[in-house]
């Protein structure tokens, strides 16, 4: 589908400050083109973009720049699509999110509609990274990949796209290991990074989730979703976010079993960040 136009909607009366600067950066986006662009050349830029950048700069300082660069595209992305979708979206349209999206309407703006794209051509560096931290990673990775294709060649990716809020946490993760952070620095980012990753994938996501499933499920039976939709987007939406709620919740448990550790003194600041957590001494 062909997202709206931003400088259409920037039309509409009544618009909030926050709301008008996000349609303002979207219309550049329209003027390059993207309410149109081929969803898997996207997917495919994205991953040889992220190539070059780690092969050229590896783990500089500690960081997986290719990672972070992806997890600041998706998170700061993902919390301003949010953001118009709840804030925004019934008086641009006269429909809220996700009802809107569930009546067979086009992406809001070309933000909401490339961004699965991205994480799509991500995905592939974090099921090859997976393979050798672990199957839960490794899991991750494909499960990632697949639910993001699902929805670009359905060519519906604005349905997935507030999911993407569970990148929140991940720039904090990205730089977890970097060598110019002080002890403190280290720990307020080891803070943030717990924060974020409670409140969006233990909370927030899981309940847009829930509202996105009772929605589907009031919407399956009219004639405009049967016409839109396959009918097994309701049981793959489901199943998929169920995995991502139960491994999220898993790994929540293993953080918090780290904070303890750390907390105790058992293991210092700086010490224990691998993600592999065969690498961690358990308690």
């Amino acid at each position: 589908m062909t997202a709206m136009s931003s400088a259409g909607l920037l039309q509409q009366a009544g618009l909030d400050p926050m709301t008008r600067a996000i349609l303002m950066g979207t219309t550049f986006l329209d003027n390059c083109g993207a309410q149109s662009w081929n969803l898997r050349l996207v997917g495919i830029t994205t991953t040889f973009a992220l190539w070059m950048i780690r092969v050229i700069f590896q783990k500089k300082r500690g960081v997986d720049w290719y990672a972070l660069l992806h997890a600041l595209i998706s998170s700061l992305g993902s919390i301003l699509c949010v953001y118009l979708d709840l804030f925004a979206a019934e008086t641009l349209t006269g429909t809220p999110e996700p009802l809107r999206s569930c009546q067979c309407a086009p992406p809001l703006t070309s933000l909401h509609r490339i961004l699965p794209a991205i994480t799509m051509g991500y995905s592939l560096f974090d099921l090859l990274d997976g393979l050798t931290i672990g199957i839960d990673f490794a899991l991750h990775g494909l499960a990632t990949l697949l639910i993001m294709a699902f929805f670009c060649e359905h060519d519906v990716p604005h349905i997935i796209t507030p999911m993407l809020l569970m990148e929140a946490s991940t720039p904090f993760l990205a730089i977890v290991k970097a060598d110019f952070f002080s002890e403190t620095a280290s720990l307020l980012n080891q803070m943030g990074f717990a924060l974020t990753f409670f409140s969006c994938r233990i909370v927030i996501v899981p309940y847009m989730w829930l509202i996105l499933m009772w929605t589907m499920m009031e919407q399956k039976s009219s004639p405009r979703y049967q016409e839109c939709f396959p009918s097994y987007l309701f049981p793959v939406s489901f199943i998929f976010g169920m995995f991502f709620n139960v491994l999220n919740l898993y790994w929540f448990i293993k953080i918090v079993k780290k904070a303890r550790r750390k907390l105790l003194g058992i293991e210092k600041v700086h010490h224990g960040n691998e993600l592999n957590e065969n690498k961690v001494k358990r308690v």
